[in-house]
């Protein structure tokens, strides 16, 4: 009679073997779903920061007569105010392109002066350090 109580060195290969396949293949679907992941919320983030400055442009649109928007190329930045550039348009994280005119939107630099009483449009797009960009237009009106 054979002692037939032990592992040979095949069965352990073979263990090992579909063991490390196994683990290959969950690593790879927790690392995809772990870039999705950042991929999602980099881009509900930039989301979130296209709304608010739109929130901001519609606020001054509806409150008051006219209104100045400052737009830096260099710096891809932007600030709003009655006056004076008063309040930062975005979010340090991300460089921003804004164009704004009726009926089609257009590029400025420096300083442009918006009047309430016609419509504007606008046209955002953010990007940010990794390359990631989202683009936002729409049109603000007084009623």
């Amino acid at each position: 009679m054979k002692d037939e109580r032990g592992l040979t060195l095949y069965e352990l290969l073979a263990a090992i073997s579909i063991l490390m396949v196994a683990s290959a293949l969950i690593y790879g679907v927790f690392f995809s779903f772990n870039k999705n992941y950042n991929q999602i919320s980099a881009k509900n983030n930039m989301d979130q920061t296209a709304n608010v400055i739109i929130a901001t442009i519609k606020q001054y649109h509806l409150k008051y007569d006219e209104y100045i928007i400052d737009y830096n190329a260099s710096a891809q930045s932007a600030h709003i105010g009655v006056t004076d550039s008063e309040q930062i348009l975005g979010d340090a994280r991300y460089s921003l392109q804004i164009k704004a005119g009726f009926p089609e939107p257009e590029s400025f630099s420096e300083k442009k002066m918006i009047y309430s009483d016609t419509p504007l449009s606008i046209h955002l797009l953010l990007k940010d350090k990794t390359g990631q960009t989202y683009e936002m237009e729409t049109i603000i009106k007084r009623y």
